[in-house]
């Protein structure tokens, strides 16, 4: 739990449904006008919140059951698993609370990371409305003069939580604070780009760049904003200086661009030494299968575990799993998008009008800001010059009328 949150801060402001209305009404008296809906239904953080109001005045085992039965619902909600490895502590319950501990520290490290290639703020984010609820509580008592950078890092954690238009506003307010700090720029391009107004995140993103020409950080936000506008070259254009400024050592976020590019080839060089620093991340397994599987190669898949995504598009390429199984294992429209790509490699040797047609049901629902996404539209490019070969029989799933 966040240190800026405290049990009498959740019981004073987090209580009920209500109580997280008020929360939001707190925005106001921090310069920001525009108030979000209430949070509908029983979310994770909204049960958090409440379990940990209610954990001040019920027992341990009270508190033990309700967190366990949280954590159960929600396996990822990892303030919820280390709270409960809290309390299992508490109750000298040692072993298990150590695990729960672990289980928390390995899930942030999964869950919470952003693509290697992107800013750092979207690399290392939270994902918990307690924080950003802590960060309100620093700008209310008036702890800093300016609070620029209090509300730099609650614009981060709004980002992160898929709130780009409160993000926006902090960063509005932490640039008025400190118009000098051009490197607010950035993320102000960021989250316009995430309420889909790309025209001017184009236009603040070129400012950032202008500013910081050996920001290779600059240098990426600004190709998926030229991408989201349909100008492939310019994008492709930014991918390659981001390529030039990016250390040699920096092995994934290198092979994430050259995957943007459908750069294969140098692609897999650069993740066969990210592997060799991580060799237990699936989505570097799941790349370097992909590059090699279109190269016309062939890879001995590692084993992964089908209920942990994504391990069923690793199965895929092994075999383990048909075409319909794998899309039925994508539970939203990110990871459809990423199954419906994988697909579409799979189908490429033996028949590229399927791929073609599963690349661009990837184009339909993907974001501009993933790799499948950057590299459909290559492909899809590439597809459009180059003389197609005879169908033959693919396995894979056909749209249905």
């Amino acid at each position: 739990m966040s240190r800026l949150l405290t049990p009498t801060n959740v019981l004073a402001a987090l209580v009920s449904q209500a109580a997280l209305e008020a929360w939001h009404k707190v925005i106001g008296t921090v310069g920001l006008d525009w108030r979000p809906r209430p949070e509908q239904g029983f979310n994770p953080e909204l049960r958090y919140l409440r379990a940990m109001a209610r954990a001040r005045a019920d027992t341990l085992e009270a508190s033990e059951r309700r967190f366990a039965e949280l954590v159960e619902a929600h396996p990822t909600c990892f303030y919820a698993v280390e709270e409960h490895g809290r309390i299992l502590d508490r109750m000298r319950q040692r072993d298990v609370s150590l695990a729960k501990y672990e289980l928390a520290r390995r899930g942030r490290q999964l869950v919470g990371r952003g693509m290697p290639d992107r800013p750092f703020f979207t690399r290392h984010r939270t994902t918990s409305v307690a924080e950003i609820d802590g960060y309100t509580n620093v700008l209310r008592a008036g702890a800093s003069k300016k609070g620029v950078f209090t509300h730099l890092v609650r614009g981060h954690a709004y980002l992160a939580t898929r709130r780009p238009r409160l993000a926006f506003l902090d960063y509005s307010a932490a640039l008025r604070l400190a118009p000098d700090q051009t490197a607010l720029l950035l993320p102000i391009g960021e989250a316009l780009a995430a309420l889909g107004r790309h025209g001017e995140a184009l236009q603040a993103l070129n400012r950032a760049v202008a500013e910081r020409p050996q920001d290779p950080e600059a240098l990426s936000s600004r190709a998926f904003v030229h991408l989201a506008l349909g100008r492939l070259a310019q994008a492709d254009a930014d991918w390659l200086r981001q390529l030039e400024l990016l250390p040699p050592e920096r092995h994934e976020a290198r092979a994430c661009v050259l995957l943007r590019l459908a750069n294969y080839e140098m692609a897999l060089n650069e993740l066969e030494r990210a592997i060799e620093r991580k060799p237990d991340d699936p989505y570097l397994d799941l790349y370097y299968l992909t590059s090699v599987r279109r190269l016309g190669r062939s890879a001995q898949p590692k084993g992964a575990p089908m209920d942990i995504w994504p391990g069923p598009l690793i199965a895929l390429h092994s075999g383990k799993l048909c075409a319909r199984e794998t899309l039925q294992r994508a539970d939203n429209p990110e990871r459809r998008a990423e199954a419906l790509f994988q697909l579409g490699i799979c189908a490429y040797e033996h028949d590229r009008g399927e791929a073609r047609r599963l690349w661009r049901q990837v184009v339909e629902i993907a974001s501009p800001d993933t790799i499948e996404y950057a590299t459909a539209r290559h492909e899809i490019e590439r597809l459009s010059t180059v003389p197609q070969p005879g169908s033959g029989g693919c396995a894979t799933e056909r749209r249905r009328p």
